[in-house]
């Protein structure tokens, strides 16, 4: 049980596992082939935050601190590599059944509000399966609470009295896998602009793709190309990132304005991460692209990933 319970979902050729704890994805398939990198959910740890449900900010807060109206907070510091703050705070709570079907599982969490991040928010976190449309993925998030101002926690009231509403970010991160590995696959992103970094992976500017070795528009072979950057620009309303290989495609489809891209060097280069996030890096400092919910708010963020062959 070191990843919680693990639940398994069917429609036509597609099957899936779920793990509760972080809401992970642990495998999926489509007749027996991988479409993201599976892992022992039984006896290992995900590693590289392996298919886990990101919130509430993805990527990287830099220095592990961010200022919000006016006070500083200071976040668990988990990558001292890059001295940051990674991946949110849900990726390693155990999150609940709240339904369960065939197809289909709902998990939820609650995050209790922290020094860290004094708001309370609801997760819900609904893996459905599609014979023809594959795996569909939706979190929803609401905002349940706000601390009030306190010696531990400095608030910031508005004028009227209320309470800031939640800076709040989101990703999944998924790897996607096709064949042997990242260098036997071809990769399409549509992004026409890429988020450079510098050595801590801190933000610093960005660039468009155009005539630069980021540009995967018209899909370029993986083998020997690494990268781990945000990028954006990507079409309006749903866009698709494919990675394609032996015997077809792995095509996942978003509407978020950004997505990670990641040919999983650290790891041995056996799938690529393309996380489609709210936000770029370090929101919580930049207020790029940062969502806010106000206490009742809700947000909801969705892909879905399927095979082409």
């Amino acid at each position: 049980m070191i990843n919680g319970e693990l639940i398994d979902v069917r429609a036509g050729d597609y099957t899936a596992r779920i793990a509760t704890a972080g809401a992970t994805l642990v495998n999926a398939r489509r007749g027996g082939r991988d479409l993201v990198l599976p892992f022992d959910a039984a006896s290992e740890l995900p590693p590289g935050w392996q298919g886990k449900t990101l919130a509430p900010w993805p990527n990287r807060t830099a220095g592990a601190a961010y200022a919000y109206g006016g006070t500083d907070y200071l976040l668990p510091r988990n990558e001292p590599g890059t001295d940051s703050a990674l991946h949110g705070l849900v990726g390693w709570l155990d999150w609940q059944v709240a339904g369960i079907a065939e197809d289909c599982v709902t998990l939820e969490v609650l995050l209790p509000a922290s020094y860290a991040y004094p708001w309370a928010l609801e997760l819900s976190s609904r893996w459905e399966l599609d014979a023809e449309a594959g795996l569909t993925m939706t979190l929803t998030t609401t905002c349940v609470g706000a601390a009030r101002p306190s010696d531990a926690v400095v608030g910031a009231p508005l004028a009227d009295g209320a309470l800031l509403p939640a800076p709040y970010g989101a990703a999944f991160h998924p790897y996607l896998l096709r064949g042997a590995g990242a260098d036997d696959c071809t990769l399409t992103v549509p992004a026409a602009a890429v988020l450079m970094a510098d050595e801590r992976m801190v933000p610093s500017a960005l660039a468009d793709v155009a005539g630069t070795d980021w540009d995967f528009r018209a899909g370029r072979p993986m083998a020997g190309v690494s990268v781990d950057n945000a990028f954006t620009g990507l079409p309006e309303g749903t866009w698709q990132a494919r990675v394609e290989g032996e015997g077809g495609a792995v095509v996942l489809t978003s509407d978020a304005p950004w997505a990670q891209v990641y040919t999983d060097d650290g790891l041995g280069r056996r799938a690529i991460a393309v996380e489609p996030m709210t936000c770029p890096p370090n929101a919580l400092n930049s207020g790029d692209g940062l969502l806010t919910l106000a206490v009742g708010q809700s947000h909801a963020l969705a892909c879905s990933l399927r095979e082409e062959r």
